[in-house]
């Protein structure tokens, strides 16, 4: 039995209480509604306070038809076939007292699967309601200030999720609810710059609008969508279905690079990826983009479904291929999709490993459903990597040499026990020597018994303890554990699970939203902060600090996403400052229109992919920098600040002694010796003497240049990292 809702609600709808907090039901269930069961398409008319509906017919709830459960029962049409796309209710209500700030104006229904954007006649519900779901009453709170005293109205419409559906129902309850006083997530942000990127307060959470909901001290520029000419015009528009959006600065920079985008479409030309060059206008402070070209995969027979990927440590691009078709064009043994690719950003071309004028995939590392990979940055030859499928494997790939993908040993993980049961486990290796190895290696791991983690979506490294993090996208959740060499330790759950519900500080109070399904992509900043990407439930960004644990959860929501997209692909510049990040298929009907960082009125209907940054640094209010002259150590400017760092030389964190007569804000500025900013700090200075950690352990070795830009002014010294 299936059970399709559309609620299409006008409210000038009610409610009361005094000042004590309590529950009021407005609308009970089993009401008396208003209904109109003939087919006729009633525009927008029928929503209105003054709507005459006198002509309707009347009856109980639960009104419908199919279940046999009925107090009403409704007409489909003179065609089972074909049955009437929409239903329209009616019911007013009296209110004498409105709600006070201890309340919430809450409706109660059986189900909602309404779209955003506007509500045809013909729209079609987007979901289907069976099972235990037919019988229960889901609760979403709405704007209490839409009641107003005396006589209100409330319009329905129930939709079809398609024209033969076996069954209708409809019945809702409107009531004022207590506001729940909720403990408040752990906050464990104090370390943080306060202006880096991950400094944010929660955004409400909803389902999706036809817009973006980002926090109000951040803002977002668009940079391509969809249908965007190539630079070249023989090589016509930009592809469809964003995915891995791979952020690969030139010389460290943060603020000048390529944009690597995938197309997760069904096969070459189609999928594939397109490269981007990018730069940043600190005049304007907003993203100029100069080059727009695609990847030719024909050298590789081709490619498919390009899913997530990863920016190597050496600064090049792999894509995963996440479809499996079989197909030997060249007779080379292998199959020709289903592997991971390596390219060279600067070229926008497949790298030829060989030098041989014949550029491969990467076979060694085995054909699977490949959603992504990830590469330590600190020997760079261990790389993690699972596929997206049941049975789902977490496999580890040890390269011959660093920075060379072409050979090494694949291995896949098997835990001592079951699963969430067990904390270790070990590495058993997988044969890679022919083409039949390496086309088979989910064979191979399911043969000795591998772990079935039902379908990874992403793998990750923390950068602050090194231990591997992944998805279980089937059970929503993002387990962790450390690799010891031959085994592992520690594997536990993270975050998430589809029922888990967690506490959210939103700017005025603390609400609870649930994790639900689809837990897809991860993305690490350089702090420990996982930002976690769903396609799935409400398609939400969240963000999870390093001190979260299950038992003490910490979860932020940085982001409600436009509705019918799925983000995808998040990465980050080098000094946090900026993230790209792209919006899969969103709705086409999407109406709402954007000021973005660049001043440009934006929609996002299509395939958009954008970047975001804190309002310092990225458009109209951004802070502007001051021209520096770096030629001498020290630049020695008339105010009552005195600079010192030590130790200096360092091999990872040096500590800046700034003494101040005077109080103060601050920025530093860590820039390389090409001038591009490594590291960004924000501080408030005190009178008297401060001092703050510089952290440069992830940076190779070289000349730096620290810069304290305060009141209008600038200072300078030399960090030397060896």
């Amino acid at each position: 039995m299936l059970r399709k809702i559309y609620s299409c609600m006008a409210l000038g709808c009610l409610l009361a209480l005094g000042s004590t907090a309590q529950t009021k039901i407005l609308i009970p269930t089993k009401s008396t509604w208003k209904y109109l069961d003939n087919g006729s398409d009633q525009g927008t008319a029928w929503t209105g306070i003054t709507f005459n509906d006198a002509s309707w017919a009347s009856g109980p709830a639960e009104l419908g038809y199919g279940d046999n459960n009925e107090a009403t029962v409704l007409s489909f049409g003179p065609n089972s076939g074909d049955k009437y796309p929409a239903t329209y209710f009616r019911a007013t209500f009296q209110v004498d007292t409105l709600a006070d700030s201890t309340q919430d104006l809450v409706v109660r229904l059986l189900r909602d699967d309404v779209p955003a954007g506007v509500i045809a006649y013909n729209t079609f519900a987007t979901g289907t309601v069976d099972g235990a779901n037919e019988s229960t009453y889901f609760e979403f709170t709405i704007n209490k200030n839409i009641l107003q005293l005396g006589t209100n109205t409330i319009a329905v419409s129930i939709h079809q999720d398609r024209k033969n559906s076996s069954d209708i129902s409809f019945d809702m309850e409107l009531l004022y609810k207590p506001i729940p006083i909720l403990p408040p997530p752990v906050e464990c942000d104090d370390h943080l710059d306060s202006l880096h990127i991950s400094r944010f307060i929660s955004v409400l959470p909803s389902a999706q609008p036809d817009s973006l909901r980002i926090p109000s001290t951040h803002t977002f520029q668009m940079l391509v969508q969809e249908g965007d000419p190539y630079t070249d015009t023989l090589n016509g528009t930009t592809k469809g279905l964003f995915d891995f959006t791979g952020y690969v600065p030139i010389d460290g920079s943060s603020e000048k690079g390529y944009l690597s985008i995938n197309h997760e479409l069904g096969s070459w030309p189609a999928a594939g990826v397109s490269m981007l060059s990018i730069e940043f206008d600190t005049a304007n402070s907003i993203w100029n983009l100069t080059n727009n070209v695609p990847v030719d995969f024909s050298v590789v027979q081709g490619t498919g479904r390009n899913c997530s990927g990863t920016v190597t440590p050496w600064n090049t691009i792999i894509t995963a291929e996440e479809t499996l078709p079989s197909s030997d064009v060249n007779n080379d043994g292998f199959q020709d999709i289903g592997w991971l690719v390596e390219i060279d950003p600067k070229t926008a071309t497949i790298i030829d490993h060989k030098g041989q004028g014949n550029p491969e995939k990467l076979w060694k590392m085995g054909r699977m459903s490949h959603e992504n990979v990830v590469i330590n940055p600190w020997d760079r030859k261990t790389a993690y990597l699972g596929n997206d499928e049941n049975p789902g494997y977490i496999f580890r790939f040890i390269a011959t040499n660093p920075e060379d993908m072409t050979d090494g040993q694949l291995y896949v993980l098997k835990l001592d026990g079951p699963l969430n049961a067990t904390t270790t486990g070990s590495w058993i290796g997988i044969p890679t020597t022919t083409q039949n190895d390496c086309n088979n290696s989910r064979t191979y791991a399911a043969a000795v018994g591998a772990t079935n983690f039902d379908q990874i979506e992403d793998v990750e490294i923390s950068p602050l303890d090194s231990m591997i993090y992944f998805t279980s996208k089937a059970s929503s959740r993002v387990y962790r554990f450390k690799d010891n060499g031959l085994t592992v330790s520690n594997a536990e759950v993270f975050v998430g699970n589809s029922a888990s519900i967690y506490n959210i500080k939103i700017a005025d109070r603390v609400v609870e939203e649930q994790w639900r399904g689809g837990v897809d992509n991860l993305t690490f900043d350089s702090k420990g902060n996982l930002y976690v990407i769903q396609d799935g439930g409400r398609n939400h960004i969240w963000m999870v600090p390093p001190c979260h644990t299950q038992m003490n959860p910490a979860v932020k929501l940085f982001a409600v996403t436009p509705a019918g997209c799925e983000p995808t692909g998040m990465t980050m510049s080098p000094d946090d400052r900026f993230m790209f990040v792209s919006m899969q298929h969103p709705s086409s009907s999407n109406a709402t229109e954007q000021l973005d960082a660049a001043g440009n009125l934006v929609k996002f209907n299509k395939e958009s992919a954008i970047v975001i940054a804190r309002k310092e640094f990225l458009g109209p209010d951004a802070i502007k920098p001051i021209e520096e002259d770096t030629t001498t150590a020290i630049v020695n400017i008339d105010f009552e600040q005195k600079l010192d760092l030590y130790p200096n030389p360092t091999e990872g964190i040096s500590t800046l002694s700034i003494e101040t007569q005077i109080a103060a804000n601050a920025i530093i500025r860590v820039t390389n010796i090409a001038g591009s900013n490594v590291r960004l700090l924000s501080r408030k200075l005190q009178v008297g003497k401060n001092e703050l950690p510089i952290d440069v352990r992830n940076l190779p070795a070289g000349v730096y240049t620290v810069t304290v830009q305060s009141n209008g002014k600038l200072q300078s010294i030399k960090l030397v990292k060896e």
